[in-house]
């Protein structure tokens, strides 16, 4: 376990480097990613896998961090994984909207004036007495723990849950968007936030459109695996059909409310399923639950024509091929276009576990 992991824009490495030795020089264990990131496929995942296992997360704040993507998605991590937060800030960059958001009402220190050293140092004591009040409280909870809990809990399998549950459970809308962005990096090597788009973004449409996402969870109530759709205009799906649409720029102007009867274009924004937790029961789960919602919109009078989805794995690539959806196109920046005509409905067996909706649209009047 470290203590630290320094999150920066590359373009700001060299006062990065130079915190990183100032706070290992005084015994203060850092990662950083230019010398423990893992090269490869697994990247993200060992990014993730750091902030988790760090105690504090120091944000090198600066004009060029505030911009970047890579740093954002840091960000997402480090408060979905309630880390401590250190913004040290370099520069006198205003926040752009999205630190802002992660980064609330933190208090950042200022390494405005020179030497840099010196700010690093009282960096060093806040890290120091963070440690100290820490090792008590993890001492005092050991301690007071009685032995039989300490025992980790069986595996009990995973059920899909809807976003008032998820509420029930103690998640925010905020909470919940950030863990799906999370997961997707983590899925999803070679993404980035055009096609991801941000968890701010995500935030509003699962709060205003409850039903067009479910969420996989595990027996410790943490999100492993989601779907969740939109509905596009004419237009915007014809743009996603030909591999054009960016999903930065879904919004309410190129959507429409999945509420009133109607024949619709769906998008799938998410198929997932984490790593650990790709079983068949796991995904019969995550297709059951979205099969079933077609359901219920068709007992309404909610149709849809045609799907479409943006594939960025290929776990998700074979599963999509089993709901009928073909290859169409590559996406202009990342992923493979798959679509699929949903009326008439596709006539394969995993649409046979569902009679009800098979009913509901052979008997749709067009």
């Amino acid at each position: 376990m470290h203590d630290c992991f320094i999150s920066y824009s590359h373009k700001d490495r060299q006062i990065a480097t130079i915190i990183q030795g100032i706070l290992e020089q005084n015994g203060i264990k850092c990662w950083i990613d230019y010398r423990d990131s893992v090269s490869g496929v697994d990247y993200a995942a060992s990014i993730v896998r750091a902030i988790k296992s760090s105690r504090y997360f120091i944000l090198v704040l600066s004009s060029n961090s505030s911009h970047s993507a890579h740093v954002l998605n840091e960000i997402n991590s480090a408060a979905n994984a309630g880390k401590t937060i250190i913004p040290f800030k370099v520069d006198d960059a205003e926040l752009t909207d999205s630190i802002e958001y992660y980064l609330g009402r933190t208090h950042w220190m200022d390494a405005l004036t020179p030497p840099l050293e010196e700010h690093i140092k009282h960096l060093v004591d806040r890290i120091k007495n963070y440690n100290e009040v820490s090792d008590k409280s993890e001492k005092e909870t050991v301690s007071a723990t009685p032995s039989s809990t300490k025992k980790e809990s069986s595996k009990k399998g995973c059920r899909m849950l809807k976003y008032q549950e998820l509420l029930e459970l103690g998640y925010t809308s905020a909470s919940i968007s950030i863990q799906l962005v999370e997961n997707d990096y983590i899925i999803c090597n070679g993404i980035d936030s055009q096609n991801e788009g941000s968890a701010e973004q995500w935030e509003e449409f699962l709060r205003d459109n409850s039903d067009t996402f479910q969420y996989l969870i595990d027996e410790n109530n943490a999100i492993v695996g989601d779907w969740s759709i939109v509905a596009l205009t004419d237009e915007a799906f014809d743009t996603a059909v030909k591999g054009e649409l960016l999903e930065e720029s879904i919004d309410i102007n190129i959507t429409e409310m999945i509420c009133f009867p109607d024949l619709y274009n769906g998008y799938i924004l998410s198929f997932s399923v984490l790593p650990d937790y790709r079983t068949m029961e796991n995904y019969n789960l995550l297709i059951d639950s979205f099969l079933e919602q077609m359901t219920e919109y068709a007992k309404n009078g909610i149709f849809f024509k045609k799907w479409c989805i943006n594939v960025f794995s290929r776990e998700i690539e074979a599963m999509v091929k089993q709901l009928g959806f073909k290859f169409i196109a590559n996406n202009k920046v990342f992923g493979k276009v798959y679509c699929c005509d949903f009326i008439p409905l596709p006539g394969l067996p995993i649409y046979k576990k569902h009679p009800e909706l098979v009913k509901y649209y052979e008997e749709i009047e067009l």
